[in-house]
Order: structure tokens, then sequence, then C-alpha cells
């Protein structure tokens, strides 16, 4: 998908069917939060997590949220071969950010980049959020927390960079487990 001419999808294709789905940002935040909650049951948030879906909820759940959760990494969707799943993988790790904790670096980023006050815009697709916080200036405080989170301080040869490293780190540190889409089993659930 090129941005540059093609709109952001308003579906999710499912079986050889388009569903549309709910689409802004504020929404898809909600969604990854659910995905996180460990408190919520996993059957229980099946259930909620097909709230997406606007009209009709596909009869293929397991493959309907699937398609949810490869809206949620913005892989496109109308090619029938997705991305290799390879490379998914290798961009699976811990995690580096949190909306819920990063919360205020992120507002503070898009209003300091892009002058966008994501309290006052009224609608935002999750792709095009996606695309501006992907491409934050790097001295954003949130693209510097994501940064030296992402570091391992065992490739810092220096002792005493590996050390100023690990001090920043702890010091940015996300305190709560993060879970995405992809660590749930969810054929598990299904059978």
């Amino acid at each position: 998908m090129n941005i540059l001419y093609e709109q952001f999808p308003e579906e999710v294709k499912v079986n050889g069917e388009y569903y549309p789905i709910v689409t802004d940002f504020r929404e898809w935040i909600r969604f990854t939060e659910l995905v996180e909650d460990d408190s919520v049951p996993w059957r229980m948030k099946c259930g909620l997590l097909l709230q997406w879906y606007l009209d009709q909820i596909p009869d293929d759940i397991e493959v309907a949220i699937y398609a949810l959760g490869d809206f949620l990494m913005c892989k496109r969707m109308y090619q029938d071969d997705l991305e290799d799943e390879e490379e998914g993988q290798q961009k699976r790790g811990k995690p580096v950010f949190s909306f819920s904790e990063d919360a205020g670096c992120i507002y503070a980023a898009f209003r300091e980049a892009y002058g966008i006050d994501l309290q006052q815009i009224d609608y935002m697709h999750w792709w095009e959020f996606r695309s501006l916080f992907d491409w934050l200036p790097d001295d954003t405080e949130i693209k510097q927390r994501i940064m030296y989170r992402s570091i391992d301080p065992g490739t810092v040869p220096d002792k005493n960079e590996r050390k100023r490293i690990k001090k920043i780190q702890r010091a940015v540190a996300l305190k709560k487990k993060q879970r995405k889409l992809d660590d749930y089993e969810i054929g598990d659930m299904f059978s």
C-alpha cells in the first residue's frame, strides 16, 4: 500500500469477504489495552474484540480475530500473500513503548512535531496515527525512550557507557507486563 495515493483501509478481509471495522486511532489504542489486560479472561476478550466489527461479525471467529490483529499491525490487506512471517517474527521482542504508560510523551510528541492535539482531533485513522507515530523525530522524548529501551547493554563495549545506558533504562522502564496479540494462542481458545 502506498499512502501517498491509496486510501487507508476501512475494512478487513476474512475468508475472502470484506467486513467494515472501526478505524479511529483511539479505538485501536483501546484495542491494544484490552489485548494487554491480563485481568480479562481470554474467551471474554475475544468477544469484546469482535466489537471492532461494525455491521456484521464474520462466522469464522478465529480468522476474524487474526484479521483485526493484522489491521492493528498495519499489515497490507488487499494482497493475497501477507508479509513474510519471518519478518514479523523479527519485529517481536520486548516492548519498547506503552500507549498507557507513555501517553503523555506520545501526546506531547504529536503536539511538538506535528502541531496535532490528539485530544481535540475528531478523527484520525489508525494507520495514519501509526505512520505519524513511527516517523516522529528522533529527538522527541518518546523516541528517545524507545531507543534506550531497545538497546541491549551487553552489546555496548565501553563500561561507562553501558553503565549510563542501564541507568537510563531503569529510569524509563515500562512498569507493567505488556502482551501483543501474537503472544496469545488464539487457535487454542477455539478448540
